[in-house]
């Protein structure tokens, strides 16, 4: 997971600034500190959106318990254990989801599944690459590279002359597209398969 000696280390007067409530120093706390936490997310979700929601619920947590932070020792570690926490839960959650895909769809070849479960994976399929093809033209691209065709982010910035923030951003925006574009499209059971896809891709 991740060893909390690698995070880099925050100032004891920035913590007090965000225990006070300064969002500008909880903005410097966040710069300081997200990325790492975003890759070692993405290490383990393999999902850009569920690595920026880690990273989200880890920052929403600790201001939500800013009065805290100045009796913090070691805020390096007090992350740690909150990141690693949040990501446990979200591959015990993963998991969970996964069987149930498998159970839904079956892993018997394409010809022995259920007419219904044949159904839904052929409808989903579908409407995902409806979805994709509504996306404005730079998600769309960042999109594809990244997902379809499996290049990083930084692959992915490099290929385009953009900065990695920005590739972040339109994946970030596609993904969300994506998922607007199905919730609106889709009956309840597809719903079911897409979330599910999306959280293990």
């Amino acid at each position: 997971m991740i060893a909390s000696n690698t995070l880099p280390i925050c100032s004891f007067q920035t913590l007090l600034l965000v225990a006070g409530g300064d969002e500008a120093a909880f903005r410097q706390m966040f710069d300081i500190y997200a990325d790492r936490i975003y890759g070692v997310a993405y290490t383990y979700t393999k999902s850009p959106q569920l690595s920026e929601e880690i990273v989200q619920d880890v920052f929403v947590k600790i201001w939500l318990k800013r009065a805290t932070l100045p009796a913090i020792r070691n805020m390096a570690d007090y992350i740690f254990i909150i990141a690693r926490n949040r990501i446990i839960n979200e591959l015990r959650r993963l998991r969970v989801e996964k069987d149930y895909l498998r159970q839904l769809l079956s892993e018997e070849p394409d010809g022995l599944r259920s007419p219904e479960s044949e159904y839904v994976l052929k409808e989903s399929r579908s409407l995902i690459a409806n979805a994709i093809n509504s996306l404005p033209p730079q998600q769309k691209v960042v999109y594809q590279l990244n997902q379809l065709q499996g290049l990083k982010l930084g692959d992915v910035a490099l290929q385009l002359g953009l900065s990695r923030n920005t590739v972040r951003n339109h994946l970030s925006r596609a993904l969300q597209s994506i998922r607007e574009y199905l919730h609106e499209h889709s009956d309840e059971q597809t719903i079911l398969f897409v979330i599910i896809f999306f959280s293990l891709h």
